[in-house]
């Protein structure tokens, strides 16, 4: 079970419209979910809250954050009631050291390698990025123009999620921030791989949060990041099992293979119709979690 801890700063706003939140979900792992919303006001503070909580229950639910992003959004579009609008990132782990990360809007997830590579693996959705992306110069205050975010009033394909997925979380450290938290320390010219290395996850996170605020100026944004340490992947058994996965990474049932190899290039065929698990004479052809056919293919794993 990975560690991991919150730090918020209120900065110079009137309320703290960031939240976070956290679920368990039912293979042992756990979701991640941090929420920036759009607006300071009693409102907004506890529109976030309660849309970070149900995130969090989706994504724990679906194991798939960008349909959780995506089904959240469909419940506020549906809803009569104004709602004033959050970026948001999600991470939830899988089996096989497979980390999935979705995200709407500005919030960023990054991962720390154990090697000291810092990767970052959200783009932000602003008139920043997409002016930048045509080659063009963007003035500063284009990042403050959010396009895509959750409750936008225009949602619709043009505001569907991003995502991405990590193939190997082992002994990795994920932050996820808002841009009160990330972009004071980009705009000192620090290097924030740099200020996520060493310490335990609520103490670099208190860090984080902290050097935001002081680097800030007088008109601070809500500072909210949340540090998750992954444990190093479990040594390899003495007895070899394969797994059999469904398109989506969910396990559907687990068997010896004495011949398997681990490698992702060199993998068995594996015929849904005809797999069976030990322990019952009952064909496995959806998989429980997600009820998507397996990948044709069988991973040796704990």
């Amino acid at each position: 079970m990975p560690t991991h801890a919150t730090a918020q700063h209120i900065g110079t706003r009137s309320h703290q419209c960031d939240a976070t939140a956290t679920r368990s979900t039912g293979d042992g792992g756990r979701a991640f979910v941090l929420l920036d919303g759009i607006g300071s006001s009693d409102d907004v503070r506890s529109w976030t809250r309660s849309e970070a909580r149900r995130l969090a229950d989706l994504t724990a639910r679906t194991l798939q954050p960008h349909e959780a992003i995506t089904q959240l959004q469909n419940e506020i579009a549906a809803r009569a009631e104004w709602a004033p609008g959050a970026c948001a990132v999600a991470a939830v782990t899988a089996p096989d050291q497979l980390l999935r990360v979705a995200w709407i809007g500005d919030c960023r997830a990054y991962l720390l390698h154990q090697d000291g590579h810092f990767q970052r693996l959200t783009t932000d959705h602003n008139l920043r990025a997409e002016v930048e992306a045509t080659g063009e110069k963007a003035s500063w205050w284009y990042r403050n123009h959010v396009t895509r975010c959750l409750g936008h009033p225009d949602a619709g394909t043009a505001l569907e999620p991003e995502w991405t997925a990590v193939h190997d979380r082992a002994g990795t450290r994920l932050l996820l921030a808002s841009d009160g938290c990330y972009e004071p320390i980009e705009d000192a010219a620090r290097a924030l791989g740099a200020e996520l290395v060493g310490l335990d996850p609520a103490e670099r996170a208190e860090h984080l949060v902290n050097l935001a605020i002081s680097l800030g100026g007088e008109h601070q944004d809500n500072a909210t990041c949340m540090v998750v340490d992954f444990p190093d992947a479990p040594q390899t058994p003495e007895a070899n099992t394969g797994r059999i996965l469904c398109a989506h990474g969910c396990v559907l049932l687990q068997d010896g293979c004495s011949g398997c190899d681990a490698a992702e290039d060199t993998p068995h065929p594996a015929d849904p119709v005809t797999v069976r698990s030990p322990w019952t004479s009952r064909m496995v052809k959806r998989c429980r979690t997600c009820a998507q056919p397996p990948a044709r293919r069988i991973h040796t794993g704990a």
